[in-house]
């Protein structure tokens, strides 16, 4: 059958999947009827009517039943199972233990593959929000962790020199479990896109307490912001109260008039008008700590 419909081989679909994979910031559901990255790959391998419609019948005699199933996702399945075994993306039943989704995501064994399949280069995979088994269980740790009522927002104790995988799994932990609970928006203006290959989000994770300083890496001395927020914040342009009300420092007032313009658009000076405070994460358990953003009030702002 799947030589008369002339199907792809099961290489073609894992490497496809793989591919797929990485532009799904690291995730795909299960392959049932309507799910979007059924229809993806299919066009992907320009398949015809007759191949995304052909069933397979099993017959269930004890019963007197019988069950069809359609080739492509029967095919789209055996495929994503022999990643698992081959350990490059976890099953969704392990998923679902680890995020409470039912979704077939990339191992870093299987994040390496699909740069490699894909020409992007690995040292790439720190700057991608890309998701994988092994840091999704940094990002659940780091969530769940009990939000302190006297935070100290420096790391005095931390090691200069640890092993480059644990550090590399921990930075892009840390990334993405802030990315992640602001939605992959700017807390300040809102801005959320990402790139048309849908490989990286403009949004950054912002420390409040510098790591030059020894600030945390966790989700209280984080903030997810754009890029020109992320600059405006770090040299001190604006700064947050404790109620996360936005606070501007004086010396706009005296920027030159074509300063912190985009064409008529007052990009620098909008942040006056804003009145509000910036978008917090759904869960109060994440929000930035008090302590973290009074020091950057105190050691950063320029008021």
């Amino acid at each position: 059958m799947l030589a008369q419909l002339a199907m792809p081989t099961r290489k073609q679909i894992r490497r496809a999947l793989l591919r797929t994979l990485l532009k799904n910031s690291g995730v795909v559901k299960e392959f049932g009827t309507g799910q979007e990255v059924v229809d993806q790959l299919a066009d992907e391998f320009h398949l015809n009517e007759a191949q995304r419609t052909a069933a397979l019948e099993t017959v269930y005699r004890k019963e007197n039943r019988v069950k069809k199933a359609l080739l492509w996702h029967r095919l789209l399945f055996r495929a994503a199972d022999a990643l698992a075994s081959e350990g490059s993306v976890s099953r969704p039943t392990q998923t679902l233990q680890l995020t409470g989704k039912r979704e077939w995501m990339l191992t870093e064994k299987g994040f390496d593959e699909a740069l490699r399949i894909s020409d992007i280069p690995l040292a790439a995979k720190d700057s991608l929000p890309t998701k994988s088994y092994e840091v999704q269980k940094i990002v659940k740790k780091l969530l769940e962790t009990p939000r302190p009522e006297h935070y100290q927002p420096f790391d005095t104790t931390r090691k200069l020199i640890r092993t480059v995988r644990e550090t590399v799994l921990r930075v892009r932990g840390f990334r993405q479990a802030v990315i992640e609970v602001y939605d992959f928006r700017c807390a300040v203006c809102g801005l959320k896109i990402n790139a048309p290959d849908s490989l990286c989000w403009e949004v950054e994770a912002a420390h409040i307490v510098p790591r030059g300083s020894f600030g945390r890496d966790d989700v209280f001395n984080r903030i997810a912001l754009c890029r020109f927020h992320h600059w405006a914040f770090d040299v001190g342009w604006f700064a947050l109260l404790d109620n996360y009300k936005i606070r501007t420092s004086s010396k706009l007032s005296s920027l030159p008039a074509d300063f912190g313009r985009l064409g008529k658009y007052e990009l620098v000076r909008a942040l006056t008008k804003r009145g509000t405070g910036i978008q917090l994460p759904g869960s109060r358990q994440a929000y930035p700590h008090v302590n973290s953003i009074r020091w950057h009030r105190q050691f950063v702002f320029y008021q």
